[in-house]
């Protein structure tokens, strides 16, 4: 109870009159870790504190709005866990704060499977190309329809990227040239809420002979 009644405390001087000051921001590591604590009553009033401070960072001085968006970001992984396993009224608020919060993307270009081509050997690599940023690219594997790359890259946001996609297209690299293999683009947007995604994707057009799919498995983590 006592957690409680600082948290209220704590918010009341959020709404007032310090919104865009230093105080608010002194506040959150404190609304933070009400959230880390696990309990439901204390959890719940730090929730709504900062989705309501949230609001304010688009009209408080840049330095500021970005200062408090960046001590929030802590709660990433608790808010992540909250939209998985809390309490069905905490989901929307968690998914919703989530949306303002800095973050980072991590893309682990783990293996491909089944990377034939029919009339050479296979110098599998694949390009990553993220809105308009430079492409990456991982490292070649020479002679390997199943390479193993354990590559990750990441970017970095101020909000999250909503709606955007992550292009992978894979190549095979000869004396002539490159070969693609196949593409595949990728939503974003649940990694943001689950916090980690991992699968097999398959790379389009499916183009091998016998009828089998050509795939990447890759694992997606978006973090503070």
């Amino acid at each position: 109870m006592k957690m409680l009644s600082g948290l209220f405390m704590l918010s009341s001087i959020i709404f007032l009159d310090f919104v865009g000051t230093e105080v608010a921001t002194l506040c959150i590591p404190h609304l933070v870790g009400a959230l880390q604590a696990g309990v439901e009553p204390a959890q719940e009033a730090a929730l709504d504190a900062l989705c309501l401070l949230k609001h304010s960072w688009a009209s408080s001085p840049v330095d500021v709005g970005k200062a408090q968006a960046m001590a929030a970001a802590e709660a990433i992984p608790i808010l992540q866990l909250l939209i998985k396993s809390g309490p069905p009224r905490f989901h929307e608020k968690a998914e919703s704060l989530l949306q303002y919060l800095p973050g980072t993307l991590t893309v682990n270009i783990k293996r491909g499977s089944n990377l034939k081509q029919t009339m050479a050997t296979t110098n599998a690599f694949c390009k990553l190309t993220f809105g308009n940023g430079p492409p990456r690219e991982t490292k070649v594997v020479a002679q390997n329809t199943s390479p193993e790359w354990k590559q990750g890259f990441a970017w970095a946001f101020d909000v999250p990227p909503r709606g955007q996609k992550l292009l992978i297209s894979c190549k095979s690299k000869n004396t002539f040239g490159k070969v693609a293999l196949g593409k595949v683009a990728i939503q974003i947007d649940r990694v943001v809420i689950l916090g980690t995604i991992s699968g097999q994707y398959t790379l389009l057009p499916d183009s091998n002979r016998d009828g089998t799919s050509r795939t990447l498995d890759i694992e997606f983590q978006w973090s503070n």
